[in-house]
């Protein structure tokens, strides 16, 4: 009861020194604070001063409160309290920037607008994870106990965030973030899988139209399927890019690269560090095309985290990024024009030339929108033409001498549909070399017709008929025929 009336004499006494319009004043500002207590929690100092508890921890003597501003001081000077501290917020760690990114000049190619937006990469690997830095286009699994192309490894999905993690304001940042990317399963819980599921993947590639394929994987065994598939994507427009391999030396000796980076069609990359000397580790050889960087390479992980890797499998996305880039400035360019403008724009490491250990060296991403990489545009196709067909015959196989021999030439199209007014010159070669010509163009049948009157002072032997057939806006043809004269 006297509890009862105290509060209601505190309520009439704040009714009575305000007025009705500033009863509001009742909502003091509050705050979010921390209080740490020397010993225990002191709850009678917390509700003394009108807080509110918010949260209170287990193996600390610490509680969470909002409380009134003017009330602070007060809680300071509690005898029990150690500290009062404002409830301050806190978030991810802000993004960051791989130095790989730095070495092949992403930074400078965002700032002239090279993003990688509105081409499409596919990451053949163990797949990709769901991730807050990943914008994930979709997939396939090829592996035989799931559908999903979720990765289950890591391996995928550090590749794909060194390729294409966001940028976000968290985590880390891709060479080029904003590619359309796809995680394609070939590797199963162990990193490992086989080339049939592998042939799979590229196969999905080609049907899907990719622009640019990561092979972050290999085998030390060549095998005509795999070539056949690599060779059949490239032929369809997509460039692949290959890890060139793990199995190097410290002294760089050997030919080390493995499949599929080893086919002609297949760019191979070779792993540097900080110091852009070649990781020990990286394959050598001469078909490695091109070095960036691999060792200790920051990026996406499983479980929403970030890690760090190293090997010619990091090395190779980084390369993969970079033609996404060129892929964007250049949208018309060929695998063979990218590839070009790649080796072209890379910076020379180790000895003076493309070398064993770097190929033609670290790659570099176009960096000013002004200067973009040209690549030359292929040749305009010339005017469709009409393809044509000629046959030539003689009436008869052998002759004697003398005698007329009627040679006659017919011009069709792939239809063997006549072609009138073509012109056609037939040239008759006798046993001596010597050469007789005739010309005229056909009718409307598509054919004509030549005699040739002998004498007994023609050789005898073996005749050629070579009859060659033209006309505007048609392809060009020609046929030959023999006939004997004894």
């Amino acid at each position: 009861m006297k509890k009862l009336f105290a509060l209601l004499l505190i309520s009439t006494f704040v009714i009575g020194l305000f007025p009705v319009s500033s009863f509001a004043a009742i909502n003091l500002p509050q705050e979010r604070v921390i209080v740490t207590f020397k010993q225990s929690v002191d709850r009678a100092a917390i509700t003394s001063i009108g807080g509110q508890l918010t949260r209170q921890y287990r193996n600390i003597p610490a509680v969470a409160m909002t409380v009134p501003s003017a009330s602070i001081q007060r809680l300071k000077n509690n005898p029990n309290v150690l500290s009062v501290e404002k409830d301050l917020p806190v978030r991810v760690s802000s993004q960051t920037e791989d130095y790989g990114n730095v070495k092949v000049q992403a930074p400078k190619a965002r700032q002239a607008g090279f993003t990688g937006k509105g081409v499409k990469v596919a990451v053949i690997d163990s797949g990709i994870a769901p991730h807050s830095d990943l914008k994930i286009a979709g997939g396939a699994s090829f592996v035989s106990y799931t559908n999903s192309f979720a990765d289950d490894h890591g391996h995928g999905t550090h590749v794909a965030g060194i390729i294409a993690a966001q940028n976000n304001t968290i985590g880390t940042l891709g060479v080029a973030p904003d590619v359309s990317l796809y995680g394609v399963k070939v590797l199963d819980q162990q990193g490992s899988g086989f080339q049939s599921g592998l042939i799979a993947g590229i196969d999905w590639a080609i049907t899907n139209k990719m622009d640019i394929v990561n092979l972050s994987l290999g085998s030390s065994t060549a095998t005509s399927a795999l070539k056949t598939a690599v060779d059949k994507a490239q032929s369809q427009g997509i460039t692949l890019v290959a890890a060139a391999g793990n199995k190097g030396n410290p002294n760089g000796t050997g030919d080390t690269v493995d499949f599929p980076a080893r086919y002609d069609s297949v760019i191979a990359v070779a792993a540097t560090d900080i110091r852009d000397a070649r990781g020990s580790f990286s394959a050598t050889g001469n078909t490695v095309e091109v070095a960036a960087p691999g060792v200790s390479i920051t990026s996406t992980v499983l479980n929403n985290g970030y890690g760090r890797k190293s090997g010619t499998s990091m090395a190779a996305p980084h390369v993969a990024g970079v033609l996404a880039l060129l892929k964007q400035a250049n949208p018309q360019a060929s695998p063979s024009q990218l590839r070009a403008e790649l080796q072209k724009s890379s910076v020379d490491l180790g000895v003076t030339g493309r070398d064993a250990h770097y190929g033609f060296g670290l790659v570099q991403a176009p960096t000013v929108r002004a200067q973009a990489p040209t690549i030359m545009s292929p040749a305009p196709e010339p005017p469709a033409v009409t393809e044509t067909f000629t046959s030539v015959s003689t009436d008869k196989a052998t002759y004697r001498v003398p005698n007329r021999v009627r040679m006659t030439t017919k011009v069709v199209t792939v239809n063997e549909e006549p072609i009138a007014s073509a012109m056609v010159q037939v040239k008759v070669t006798d046993p001596a070399g010597k050469v007789r010509s005739y010309r005229g163009r056909t009718g409307k049948n598509g054919s004509i017709s030549f005699t040739m009157s002998t004498t007994r002072q023609f050789p005898r032997g073996t005749y050629t008929v070579q009859s060659d057939s033209s006309l505007k806006d048609h392809a060009s043809s020609s046929a030959t025929t023999t006939f004997v004269f004894r």
